[in-house]
C-alpha cells in the first residue's frame, strides 16, 4: 500500500472513532440506547414558574437575604410594608430570584457583585425560588 493510501486510512479511521466518540457523549449510538446518566432519586426536578413549597421555621426580620450553599438565607424573613429587599449572590454557582405571585424575576446572579432588590408594597407571604435551582426555595412575609 503506498504512503498517500496509509494516511488516508488511518485518517478515515480516526475520523471513525471521533463521530462514534461524539455520538456516544450525546447518548447516541448503533443499538439505540440512551446512556445518558440520570439524576440521582434524590433529585427533585420540577417546571419553572412551578408553585414550590415554603421553607419551615421563623421568619426573620430582615431586609437582606444572602444565597450561599445553595440556599436562601435566611429562608424565610419578614418586612413591613414599602420596605426594600436585597437578594446577594454568596455561591461561585449563578443563581435567580422568581416570586411566582407576579413573576417578577431577577437577572442572573453570579457572583457578589450582582444584588437583586425588590419592594413589596403590598402585605403578604410571598414565596420565590431559585429558577435554575428550584429546590431553593424563601418566603417574604410583608406586613402593615
Amino acid at each position: 500500500m503506498s504512503l498517500l493510501r496509509k494516511r488516508a486510512a488511518g485518517a478515515t479511521s480516526a475520523g471513525v472513532v471521533a463521530a462514534g466518540l461524539a455520538m456516544a457523549a450525546c447518548g447516541g449510538g448503533a443499538s439505540g440506547t440512551n446512556n445518558t446518566p440520570k439524576a440521582a432519586p434524590s433529585t427533585t426536578m420540577m417546571a419553572m414558574g412551578a408553585d414550590t413549597t415554603a421553607p419551615t421555621g421563623p421568619a426573620v426580620a430582615t431586609d437582606a437575604v444572602n444565597v450561599e450553599g445553595f440556599a436562601f438565607k435566611p429562608a424565610a424573613i419578614t418586612v413591613k410594608q414599602g420596605a426594600t429587599v436585597t437578594w446577594t449572590n454568596k455561591d461561585d454557582e449563578a443563581h435567580t430570584v422568581f416570586f411566582i405571585f407576579d413573576s417578577s424575576r431577577s437577572p442572573l446572579l453570579v457572583n457578589s457583585a450582582n444584588t437583586y432588590t425588590k419592594t413589596f408594597t403590598t402585605a403578604g407571604t410571598f414565596t420565590y425560588h431559585c429558577t435554575i435551582h428550584p429546590f431553593m426555595t424563601g418566603t417574604v412575609t410583608v406586613t402593615a
